[in-house]
């Protein structure tokens, strides 16, 4: 009897380990998204963000539709 409680035991440290392992191993295995659009600047606000999540209007960048909107009433 004691027996099998010692190898239950030792299966569930085993266990755990693996688990442990294979949950660092996810974590390291995502690489980061890396951005490949270049950088403006918004017109309004300027702060840089990358062109691809910019507003453009009227020839300008805009971090949001709300800094544009607040630009096109300020002109």
């Amino acid at each position: 009897m004691l027996v099998r409680l010692i190898l239950l035991v030792l299966l569930v440290v085993v266990v755990m380990m693996v688990m442990r392992r294979l949950k660092v191993a996810a974590r390291t295995s995502h690489t980061r998204k890396t951005v490949e659009a270049q950088t403006v600047r918004c017109a309004h606000c300027q702060v840089y963000l990358p062109s691809n999540e910019a507003v453009a209007r009227h020839g300008q960048h805009y971090c949001s539709a709300a800094h544009a909107d607040a630009a096109r009433s300020r002109a």
